[in-house]
């Protein structure tokens, strides 16, 4: 009798560690389960998120928008978070800290048919106006994948990148090379033009005002996006070699013309002197004032001691 109570013990302890196990695995399970049902989204501090629905019995729809620096943002099992930046951003085309290559530019042509590279620099802001942000996502943002880094990259070189060619090149027909390449106002003009084409057609190109000025924070106007361009320049180096040394040429010419016109005053000046002096006073005077001649003014009735040069003996040798 002892030994059965001692199996029967037994196999209680058993009975209930198999219990504990199983509660321990149906706890995962619900655990697990529960994580599938409720779905959580973060977002950083610099990007804004669109909800979209996913689940089996939801349609793929818009749901909400999850403001930036948000953590562990309830959503549906299946749902979607796509988030996007909202602080400043860039196109830059060519030299250092480029969206392209470093030596890219844009080329245009000048209205005396001379081919000008041109870098340019684009700063601005998503706009984060809840239907705008749903339809820039739902009609660029999900065929470039732009949500993504390398996506939102793609975007800017298939959206941007060819709107600003078109406007830099509508406007730099209106002007010579020499002036966008050596002429200050010129420049900012043909930028100014630039920007305001750029504007114009960036809208029309991706269907909507998606992108606001760099000062833009989501409260605020959308204002304008900042383009500026460095200055055009030839890409026959040997035409800029060509004014260059025309400039030279009429800088010489210059000085040549002010060392003539210098010459002929103080000719002037000398004929006026003869003209009142007489040709052998103004000798005269032109020899006091080099020190060629030198002159004392005596006082009247006044003791006067001139020195007198001793003159130098040459004292003879006798011979031997």
């Amino acid at each position: 009798m002892a030994k059965l109570g001692s199996a029967t013990a037994v196999a209680k302890g058993g009975s209930t560690k198999v219990k504990v196990i199983g509660g321990l695995i149906a706890a995962v399970i619900v655990i697990i389960a529960l994580f599938n049902i409720f779905n959580f989204a973060d977002t950083d501090a610099n990007r804004i998120g669109l909800h979209y629905g996913g689940g089996v019995i939801e349609d793929k729809k818009f749901k909400s928008v999850i403001p930036p620096g948000s953590t562990n943002k309830l959503i549906g099992p299946g749902d979607t978070v796509y988030t996007y930046p909202i602080d400043q951003r860039s196109y830059i085309i060519g030299g250092d800290g480029a969206d392209t290559d470093a030596a890219d530019e844009v080329t245009v042509v000048s209205k005396d048919n001379v081919r000008l590279g041109v870098r340019v620099q684009v700063y601005f802001t998503l706009n984060r106006d809840e239907a705008v942000l749903k339809s820039f996502h739902e009609r660029i943002g999900l065929k470039t994948d732009a949500y993504e880094d390398d996506g939102w990259d793609q975007m800017l070189q298939s959206y941007f990148r060819p709107q600003i060619d078109r406007a830099l090149a509508a406007v730099a027909a209106d002007y010579g090379w020499a002036e966008l390449y050596n002429n200050e106002s010129k420049k900012a003009a043909f930028q100014s033009a630039a920007a305001k084409e750029f504007t114009r057609l960036l809208p029309a190109a991706v269907g909507g005002d998606y992108f606001c000025g760099p000062s833009y924070n989501g409260t605020n106007d959308c204002g304008e996006l900042s383009f500026t361009i460095q200055k055009p320049t030839p890409l026959d180096k040997g035409i800029i070699d060509g004014l260059e040394a025309k400039q030279r040429a009429e800088l010489a010419k210059a000085t040549q013309e002010q060392k003539n016109q210098q010459v002929n005053v103080e000719l002037q000046s000398v004929k006026a002197q003869v003209a009142m002096l007489g040709a052998q006073g103004y000798l005269l005077k032109t020899a006091i004032e080099s020190g060629k001649i030198q002159f004392m003014v005596i006082p009247q009735n006044g003791n006067v001691s001139i020195p007198v040069p001793t003159p130098t003996t040459t004292t003879q040798q006798p011979a031997n």
